[in-house]
Order: structure tokens, then C-alpha cells, then sequence
């Protein structure tokens, strides 16, 4: 009678050791999916000497694979992020590491003597620019390519998505769920990392790289691309190659801004159709380059 009970208290000691091995490993899961994940290897980097001296816009160099484009994290999803679709990249190509800055914008438009655009006293420098139209980043991408000698134009939506994700497939490129500070600050939940928590969009660079090395690609300021504006991804072409039929007086945004929700935010998102002459202080672009020169 003791020994069946002893063998009854060992067996259920046992299983309460197996019960809290599966809840600490539960808990290691859950923790590790709110990290960042890390760059495999570091990413490879240029930046192209200007014919008026100094140098073009940082770039990082995307590597060719397979990706998605749309709301894949399962969620309740807007009708404009679907369907999900698959995308591959077959040749590599070059996007700017952050959103094109003041610095690089001015030196354009001081060299061809155009009038710069407002900073909204917010300062220069390593700021995004904003308040500059569609036209205006294309007009960009023409000069910096007789600058550099080089092919260089505004990003499809494909493009965009396949880079941001970082070679992920869920809602951020860390993971479905939000983690403050990594790639945005919502400045209601508070811990935003140091100059971050600014009701304007703030100096490039301040938050976590993604995988691929690309910097504030849900945060800052929105991002022109060159795709013509269609309410579904459902024609999206599956090379990465822009979508130039449809609404072409405006163009899909795709990216976050400061002021955004953490609710709002994530990879998949398009800000309906804008007007191609739309300026204003929320929206900004970043470019991309061929590499088959390299």
C-alpha cells in the first residue's frame, strides 16, 4: 500500500515538472518573438560620388528571394491590403538606408536653382524631407541618376513591402505583435528610446535597423512609390516591377508617420490613392537603384 501510494506521488510530481517546463518554454517563446530579430550577416552597403562634388543618398543593397506583399499577419484586414501575394526578387537592387533627407534633397534643388521646400522651422540636415509632390521626388531620382551616372527612380509598392519586411512575413518585420521603440514610438504608451517622442518627424535613423538594414520604414514620414493607385493588390505584378495602370493621377504611399497609432501601423499598409501633386509635411519618399552595373 505505501509503494502504490510513493509510485502515485512520484508520477505526480513528474507531471507537475513537465507542466512548468512547458510554461517556461511558452514564456521564452512569447519573449523572443517581441525581439527584434538580428541581420544574419551585415548588410552591404554604397553611396555614389555626385558630379557637383560630395556624395548621393546611403543605399543598401536588397538581396533577390521571395517575399509577400498584403495583410498576412491573419488579422482583420482593410479590402486595399488584399489578397496577400506572393512576390520574388530575381535581381538585386539598391534602396536608400533612410527616407531621402533635407541634405540630400537641397543639393538638387540648390544645383538646378529650384526652390527648396519648407522644413516647417523643424530643421535641415538629417530630417526627412517633406512637403515635396510626386513630381518632385521623380524629378529628384532624374537628377541624382545624371549625378551619379547611375539608374535611380522612386520604389514599386512591391519593391517597398519586399524590403521593409526584411525577409519576414509577419505584421512588423520582428513579429505580429507591436514592440514600442523598436521602428516607431505611439507617444500614448510612453518609453519611447531618447529624441524619439517628438510631435514632429525627427532625424533619420533613430530607430532599429530591420533585417536588410533599411531604417524607419513604419515611422517618421510616409513614402511616395511609383505604383498608379488601384484599390487591391490583386494585379500586383510578382516580379517587384511597379504597377502603372489604374489611377495614375494618384499614387500608392506605403509606410507609417510619427504621429501614427500603434494600432494603425504595420508593413502592408497603403494610404489610399494620392494626388501626385500633393505636398505636405507627413510625407517624404525614399529611392532605389540598379545594381547591374555593380
Amino acid at each position: 500500500m505505501q509503494t502504490s501510494i510513493r509510485i502515485i506521488f512520484y508520477l505526480a510530481f513528474f507531471s507537475v515538472g513537465i507542466i512548468l517546463l512547458g510554461l517556461t518554454a511558452c514564456s521564452k517563446t512569447d519573449n523572443e518573438a517581441s525581439k527584434a530579430p538580428s541581420q544574419t550577416k551585415p548588410a552591404q552597403t554604397l553611396q555614389d560620388a555626385l558630379k557637383i562634388g560630395g556624395t548621393g543618398p546611403s543605399m543598401v543593397v536588397i538581396p533577390v528571394g521571395e517575399g509577400v506583399i498584403g495583410n498576412y499577419s491573419g488579422g482583420k484586414a482593410d479590402i486595399n491590403e488584399l489578397p496577400v501575394m506572393t512576390v520574388k526578387s530575381e535581381v538585386p537592387f539598391a534602396m536608400s538606408t533612410t527616407e531621402i533627407t533635407f541634405e540630400d534633397y537641397d543639393k538638387f534643388c540648390q544645383t538646378i536653382s529650384r526652390p527648396c521646400p519648407d522644413d516647417k522651422a523643424w530643421g535641415r540636415g538629417k530630417q526627412p524631407v517633406i512637403n515635396v509632390s510626386w513630381r518632385d521626388a521623380q524629378m529628384y531620382t532624374k537628377w541624382l541618376s545624371k549625378q551619379t551616372g547611375q539608374e535611380y527612380s522612386l520604389p514599386s509598392e512591391a519593391q517597398w513591402e519586399y524590403a521593409a519586411r526584411g525577409g519576414t512575413r509577419t505584421r512588423f518585420w520582428w513579429g505580429n505583435e507591436y514592440v514600442q521603440g523598436l521602428d516607431h514610438c505611439d507617444k500614448d504608451i510612453g518609453g519611447c528610446p531618447e529624441g524619439t517622442a517628438l510631435f514632429n518627424p525627427g532625424p533619420v535613423g533613430n530607430f532599429q535597423p530591420n533585417p536588410f538594414g533599411l531604417y524607419d520604414m513604419t515611422s517618421n514620414v510616409a513614402e511616395w512609390t511609383l505604383d498608379c493607385w488601384n484599390e487591391q493588390h490583386d494585379k500586383v505584378k510578382t516580379d517587384l516591377s511597379p504597377r502603372l495602370t489604374g489611377n495614375c493621377q494618384a499614387r500608392v504611399v506605403k509606410g507609417g508617420a510619427h504621429y501614427y497609432k500603434s494600432t494603425y501601423i504595420h508593413l502592408s499598409l497603403r494610404t489610399e490613392g494620392v494626388d501626385i501633386s500633393y505636398k505636405v509635411s507627413d510625407l517624404g519618399f525614399r529611392v532605389i537603384r540598379s545594381i547591374k552595373n555593380q
